[in-house]
């Protein structure tokens, strides 16, 4: 579902869109729909809102009703391209590929810049036999895209073997193999062109090392030995013999035990990575994998350094957090480790524990500015503002020549915020101003602006309009929308400050402080089951929190 748009300018609307929105995530698409019609009646015609009520009608399976909505949508000239990609998705979806084509034509006609309607046309395309078209769609794609999926250099080599074109599927195969050098069958498939092509050097450079090397890979593969071996006889080059290959290979596992296990893990990976979303299934096999490998070899830093790759990819910080850990103790001298360990953390939203690592990491590097930075903004998450304090005068005295304005000023307003917490409003506008001098529009230091004035009953308004500003420059900013909500409980705007911490929790994921604000609200509206699951979901999280034992009545020593 879409999330609050600038078209739906009526307030009860945007109430309306958010409410629809929950019981869409929640599974009661009835409800959302009859949230969303409510809504289109405040704003007729909104694209916001029949682009939701397509996607809602569509999740209930009556797909024509969702195109009449996803058409309307297209037709109010919005100013994203988002209704007519959702429209031609759904055409494709209801088997009118050629609809489809069109639609996406028109959204290129009105946003030339949307690349990725260039890959979706060539997909459509190739679907429908139109194998040079599909081969232009995704030409055009390539060259205005940075970093491009494999999957697209994979569907562009089928296309042109399918024309014949001998030099696209070279240039295709040798990027494959750059990419994903550790993928072997990449580099067999570009060998093995070069032998159809008469080119037997550059096939045997590829070919010989894979069963020589890459055993695993490749076992008892006779038709790699022997094309190897005719190879080599055209080149007139000594290839090992299998006996001399298999001592070789016996001598060479025995060494290095963990290598091929290692190897195919990470093909796995490549694998799971190369589509957006990652794939869960490899991502979980290869996982199985590298627990062997660890489990042998737990001291193997390529290893723990792909695990901790893949529980990042996987969407599991917390055990990514837990590899990297592993990674220190091996090798504490990095301090760039450190900091990625912590805050790996604190996307798990564990902030104390994040804290711990960046401090330990500062006591080895006591002149390391992103290190008590890291502790500092980890410190004041967790509810520390002493701590945090004391870390943002350490990143502050350490600040090196190169340090921009920007960074120095979001150390300040951090400083600030900590003082708010702390009750030293004077202290803490003298590092707000020095903040805004320095970066006075940056999001990060209106939001922690906003954020210690909240703290001040006289200076509520003027954190009210710091803190929509902040949604205003960043409206998917998670922290901006808390920032807002924190501000409107403040000044008793609770249904405002609920909707905003609401699409902050879903948009940022939920942490122990955002949790027990919500809780902290809905208790305000007089909805006490709601705030006690927020409060014990909070809890969970962060068991330590007397505030959250006060307000559940729990003894301190359960």
């Amino acid at each position: 579902m879409l999330p609050p748009s600038a078209d739906t300018t009526s307030p009860r609307a945007r109430r309306l869109l958010i409410q629809g929105t929950t019981e869409a995530q929640l599974g009661d698409y009835e409800e959302a729909i009859s949230h969303f019609e409510a809504a289109l009646e405040q704003v007729p015609e909104a694209p916001v809102l029949l682009l939701a009520l397509a996607d809602a009608h569509e999740a209930q399976g009556a797909l024509s009703t969702a195109l009449f909505y996803a058409r309307r949508a297209q037709t109010q000239g919005s100013p994203r391209p988002s209704p007519y990609r959702r429209l031609a998705e759904m055409q494709r979806a209801a088997g009118d590929p050629a609809a489809a084509l069109r639609t996406y034509q028109q959204l290129l006609d009105h946003f030339p810049n949307a690349n990725d309607a260039h890959r979706a046309r060539a997909a459509i395309q190739a679907d429908l036999g139109r194998t040079k078209g599909a081969i232009q769609s995704y030409e055009i794609y390539l060259q205005r895209t940075d970093s491009p999926p494999i999957d697209v250099y994979r569907r562009l080599l089928s296309l042109y073997r399918k024309t014949g074109d001998k030099d696209g599927v070279e240039t295709t195969l040798r990027t494959l193999v750059d990419r994903r050098p550790t993928v072997r069958s990449y580099q067999r498939r570009l060998g093995e062109y070069y032998a159809d092509e008469g080119r037997p050097r550059k096939a045997l450079a590829l070919l010989a090392p894979l069963g020589r090397q890459f055993p695993n890979d490749f076992p008892n593969d006779e038709a790699l030995r022997r094309q190897v071996q005719r190879l080599a006889r055209q080149t007139g080059q000594s290839i090992a013999s299998p006996t001399q290959r298999a001592q070789s290979d016996s001598t060479r596992s025995q060494s290095a035990s963990p290598d091929a296990p290692l190897r195919r893990a990470r093909s796995m990976y490549d694998a799971a990575t190369a589509s957006s979303p990652p794939d869960t299934a490899q991502l979980r096999a290869a996982a199985g994998v590298l627990r062997d490998v660890l489990h042998q070899s737990p001291d193997t830093e390529a290893a723990l350094s792909l695990q901790a790759e893949l529980y990042q990819a996987w969407g599991r910080p917390e055990e990514a957090g837990r590899a990297m850990e592993r990674l220190l103790d091996l090798n504490p001298r990095v301090p760039g480790r450190w900091v990625r360990t912590a805050q790996t953390y604190q996307r798990a939203h564990l902030y104390a524990r994040a804290a711990g690592v960046a401090e330990e990491g500062f006591l080895l590097f006591p002149g390391h500015m992103p290190l008590a930075r890291t502790a500092a903004f980890a410190r004041l998450r967790a509810g520390d503002p002493a701590k945090a304090r004391r870390h943002f005068q350490d990143a502050l005295s350490v600040l090196g020549d190169s340090t921009g304005a920007a960074a120095e000023a979001v150390l300040h307003a951090g400083l600030g915020l900590a003082k708010s917490r702390l009750g030293r409003p004077r202290e803490a506008d003298d590092a707000l101003k020095n903040a805004r001098a320095l970066a006075p529009q940056h999001p990060r230091v209106v939001r922690l602006y906003a954020r210690s004035l909240a703290h001040q009953d006289d200076r509520l308004d003027q954190a009210l309009d710091l803190a929509e500003q902040a949604v205003e420059n960043a409206p998917d900013s998670p922290s901006a929308h808390r920032a807002l909500g924190q501000v409107q409980f403040r000044r008793d705007e609770l249904e405002a400050a609920r909707r905003h911490l609401r699409i902050a929790l879903d948009a940022g994921g939920p942490s122990a402080t955002l949790l027990e604000r919500l809780g902290d609200v809905e208790a305000a509206l007089g909805n006490d089951t709601a705030a006690q699951t927020y409060w014990q979901r909070a809890l969970d999280r962060n068991p330590d929190r007397s505030s959250l034992r006060e307000k559940l009545a729990v003894p301190a020593n359960s």
